[in-house]
């Protein structure tokens, strides 16, 4: 009997994230991936050590590629320079500019995503939290930025609890098909500005 073909984790990796774009995530499976990739199934299990494994990786590929290869943090840094009240100004085009990619994608990723075994939801949601880092960094300079908001406000919020909440806010927002934030961003604009 020959040798099956060497293979890499990376095209493992670039499988996988095909099929899931392709089929969503719940057609992740080991036995799927290496009929794919034309290799013994032990030979998936060579790099990744159960489906939960494989599945954070693909996660983390689709956030990478969501967020820092469609370049939505820098749009958003360069739209917002400037402004008046750059806090709203960011978060407004964060808030697009995450919505017109995740529209490339299958919508359904984010609704699947919460369909996940246990295992693979809790190590999917540490891959999301890497990837949400920069953003809530990105928000926290913003705060800190914008002259605009009131002085009281400032006393009364912690600049990364305050970052954190708007981009968690932004989040549940755009899953639930509110892309514009309109509530959110209304509410903070009546309680950080004069």
């Amino acid at each position: 009997m020959g040798s099956k073909p060497a293979i890499t984790r990376e095209a493992i990796l670039s499988v996988a994230y095909e099929r899931a774009q392709r089929e969503g995530m719940a057609s992740l499976g080991i036995r799927t991936i290496a009929n794919e990739c034309g290799v013994a199934i032990g030979t998936i299990y060579n790099y990744f050590p159960d489906k939960a494994s494989l599945v954070t990786e693909v996660v983390a590929r689709f956030w990478h590629a969501a967020i820092e290869e469609a370049g939505v943090l820098t749009q958003a840094e360069e739209r917002s320079e400037g402004s008046e009240g750059t806090l709203m100004v960011y978060c407004r085009c964060l808030a697009q500019g995450l919505t017109e990619s995740l529209d490339r994608f299958q919508a359904s990723w984010l609704r699947e995503a919460a369909n996940l075994d246990a295992r693979s939801l809790k190590r999917s949601r540490e891959a999301e939290e890497e990837c949400f880092r920069s953003i809530c960094e990105g928000i926290a300079r913003h705060i800190e930025g914008d002259t605009a908001i009131r002085a009281r406000a400032r006393e009364e919020f912690e600049t990364e609890q305050l970052a954190n909440f708007i981009w968690k806010g932004m989040f549940a927002s755009i899953k639930m098909g509110d892309p514009s934030c309109k509530t959110l961003f209304t509410l903070l604009e009546m309680a950080l500005y004069d």
